[in-house]
């Protein structure tokens, strides 16, 4: 595991920044924040995380733009992108694989599950 990466979260619901902020801290990783898709990008472009945790629905702009447009600029493509939503439907799914995420989870899943996939992308 990739101690002490950052990871990015992306959701515009304080709640479940907070819920992710306290799983990805007790295992080990740095968590900073973005509560809109445009201040995402901002900070991504300002201090590149080690990955993204993108939430489909965001107030300014859907994960799914936010996540093309990370995988479209060449400073950032390699970040890998984890798009997790309460809406899992293979529309969804396909979406998210069409704008460049590396995996798609529900919250349904459970956290261990978000964390076991973080470790899989960070190796």
């Amino acid at each position: 595991m990739a101690q002490n990466a950052t990871i990015l979260v992306i959701d515009d619901d304080e709640m479940n920044r907070e819920l992710l902020g306290a799983v990805l801290t007790r295992s080990g990783y740095r968590m900073a924040e973005a509560a809109s898709g445009k201040k995402a990008l901002a900070a991504i472009a300002q201090q590149p995380p080690q990955l993204v945790l993108l939430d489909v629905r965001l107030g300014d702009m859907d994960g799914y733009e936010v996540c093309a447009q990370i995988k479209s600029n060449p400073a950032t493509q390699a970040i890998p992108v984890i798009i997790f939503t309460g809406y899992e439907t293979d529309t969804e799914r396909q979406h998210a694989l069409q704008a460049g995420a590396d995996d798609f989870i529900s919250r349904m899943a459970g956290w261990q599950k978000i964390v076991e996939r973080i470790q899989q992308l960070l190796g």
